[in-house]
């Protein structure tokens, strides 16, 4: 479901589920948090990347689907916490390298990236809400990098931003032609592992410090069970699955 690739300062955690357009279930937002973690002790930055015209499309929507006890809820939730709150914990830098459409937890990732590079066809979207669902990390700290009035755009109409919107609203710090992607990336990692390790993680983890509260995985657990508890929000997530 995922790669993972060591190749000098940089270790390359690469979604490969181009059939899924790289959405992921539980396991493989587990597995994305595992391989972080192993990154964190290898390399000085991270990057992930995905297969195919996708970086992410975020949760598999059949998960959604089948959560139907509160222990169900809280196994998705906390896939998906873990993963994203781990990325702004993770001492070493991680980088976006988005290489198509980041839709739901796909553009959490983004989000939750301390630096993001786009091919200039990519496009980022928060769709949760027309499926039945929301996205709940966007909604506990996107407003701080795009403002409300833009995240609420996102996360109550579900339509798409392309790559140049994204920079502007500074989802994002580059916008490259496809066929510059990893060379960005790899000018990002290479500027990065020039400062002493020390430094880095440092700055890292001061920005990461007023992020996280004690109370957000209570609130994530209560609000993504509400809506998977309603009758139309599950019917929204069928339809999708049917189409």
């Amino acid at each position: 479901m995922l790669s993972y690739d060591l190749s000098g300062d940089a270790a390359w955690i690469t979604i490969d589920r181009p059939e899924k357009r790289n959405a992921l279930p539980v396991a493989g937002w587990r597995e994305l948090t595992g391989l972080l973690r192993r990154a964190e002790g290898e390399a000085r930055v991270a990057v992930v990347t995905g297969v195919g015209d996708a970086f992410c499309a975020g949760d598999d929507i059949a998960a959604l689907d089948a959560a139907e006890t509160d222990a169900d809820v809280a196994e998705l939730a906390d896939s998906l916490y873990d993963a994203l709150f781990g990325v702004e914990k993770l001492d070493v830098p991680v980088v976006a390298a988005v290489n198509g459409l980041a839709y739901g937890g796909g553009c959490e990732l983004v989000a939750a990236s301390d630096l993001a590079v786009a091919v200039e066809d990519a496009a980022f979207a928060l769709p949760e809400t027309t499926i039945g669902a929301y996205p709940p990390y966007a909604m506990e700290r996107v407003a701080s990098t795009v403002g409300k009035k833009r995240l609420m755009e996102l996360a109550l109409t579900g339509e798409p931003i392309d790559a140049e919107w994204a920079r502007d609203w500074g989802l994002v710090n580059r916008v490259v032609g496809e066929g510059d992607l990893s060379t960005a990336v790899e000018a990002f990692v290479s500027s990065i592992a020039e400062s002493p390790p020390t430094a880095t993680r440092t700055a890292k983890r001061a920005a990461a410090a007023s992020l996280a509260s004690a109370d957000e995985r209570e609130r994530v657990h209560e609000s993504l069970s509400t809506v998977l508890a309603d009758e139309e929000c599950r019917a929204a997530a069928r339809s999708f699955l049917e189409d």
